[in-house]
């Protein structure tokens, strides 16, 4: 017996079934594949086969498609083929005519390799046309959007100026029903809209007429035109007045107190019919942040100097929300004529029939701005 030869325990007739068995193994697992590859073979050549005509499934890849204005389903049936998005255009154009006449100009979301049915689907479903975020806020100056538009959307200072040229030409190119005086201020809606690019985001006279509409939507929510003329003004003189409010208050607690002031102020002798009120001054003089008003300011003669002018100045100074706009038709019944926030930081606001019980206020008001001198300048 030699030595160095291992032993093995299983007998020579169980080492020759072992082998035999690891042999048939192996040949079955050799079987198994070779069945896998050719059922994937076959089922790439049978998904092959029944998309001759037409994909199936739900897709691949999302994309973003354009549709421009005036294109009619032909024309998307050719970027969806650009896109790899569908199969045959002539069978897509078919079942999207079963839907609607034509498609919806805009930026849309489809995928690609998707059956014509579902194309057409997505593409008159809204949740997937694509949408761009604009906000303007409540306050601002039309001017002030300017920078908005160019920072955003990448428009020019020079594409404003000549659309806002013809705009101010004819204002109806906007949806402008209300008689202005050379200015789209206070006309434009400040909220967020859901831009559809290219067609609402390259071109700001599309921007200015989606705030337009807005705005005349929510005067007619209001009632704002037969309000005003029941207080004895013209809807523009409501609309300054309303402009007003948004510059002097931002708590709605006091909007309706301040519009019933301005009326008081315009109404009474109180002041010798001027306003007197700094947000106008500043507006002529196109300056911002001024909480106080210096000596120049008080004396430089501009149409928005309400210190020197009775009345209301010729145009609104802001764009107006919606609160100030209700506000300046429903003004809170009152006395008061006089009012200033005596807290600039959490807007608390005091009114005054007064011009003495006004000082008083304003004293409080010095006294804080001593006590805050950053917020005063």
């Amino acid at each position: 017996m030699d030595e160095n030869k291992p032993v093995s325990w299983i007998a020579p007739e169980g080492q020759r079934r072992a082998k035999s068995a690891v042999a048939v193994a192996m040949s079955f697992i050799i079987l198994l594949s070779g069945l896998a590859f050719v059922s994937w073979k076959g089922y790439d050549a049978y998904m092959d086969w029944m998309q001759q005509e037409d994909y199936i499934g739900t897709g691949d890849e999302e994309v973003d498609i354009i549709i421009s204005d005036g294109q009619g389903w032909g024309n998307v049936a050719d970027t969806l083929m650009s896109v790899d998005a569908i199969k045959d255009p002539a069978l897509f154009e078919k079942e999207a005519l079963k839907i609607t006449d034509g498609p919806q100009a805009g930026t849309w979301k489809v995928k690609t390799h998707i059956p014509a049915r579902l194309a057409a689907e997505m593409l008159t479903t809204p949740a997937n046309r694509v949408y761009v975020k604009f906000t303007v806020r409540e306050g601002l100056r039309v001017t002030e959007v300017y920078p908005l538009l160019i920072e955003q959307f990448g428009i020019t200072q020079e594409e404003i100026d000549t659309e806002m040229a013809l705009i101010l030409e004819d204002p109806s190119l906007i949806g402008v029903t209300l008689p202005i005086n050379g200015s789209l201020e206070g006309v434009l809606f400040p909220d967020t809209y859901h831009l559809n690019p290219p067609q609402e985001t390259e071109n700001p006279k599309a921007i200015f007429k989606r705030m337009a509409i807005e705005f005349n939507k929510v005067l007619e929510s209001l009632q704002f035109a037969a309000k005003a003329e029941a207080l004895g003004y013209s809807p523009y003189q409501a609309l300054i007045v309303a402009s007003i409010i948004e510059k002097e208050v931002n708590k709605d607690e006091y909007r309706g107190m301040v519009a019933q002031a301005i009326y008081n102020r315009l109404e009474t002798d109180i002041t010798g019919h001027r306003l007197e009120i700094d947000t106008s001054v500043n507006y002529g003089l196109n300056r911002t942040g001024y909480a106080n008003l210096d000596e120049y300011a008080l004396k430089t003669d501009t149409p928005y100097n309400t210190y020197i002018h009775q009345g209301l100045p010729p145009t609104p100074i802001s764009l107006p929300g919606r609160a100030s706009l209700e506000a300046a038709v429903n003004p809170t019944p009152g006395t008061q004529a006089f009012w200033v926030a005596v807290d600039l930081l959490t807007g608390e606001t005091k009114f005054a029939d007064t011009y003495n019980e006004h000082l008083k206020n304003v004293a409080q008001y010095q006294a804080w701005c001593r006590a805050n001198p950053e917020a005063c300048k």
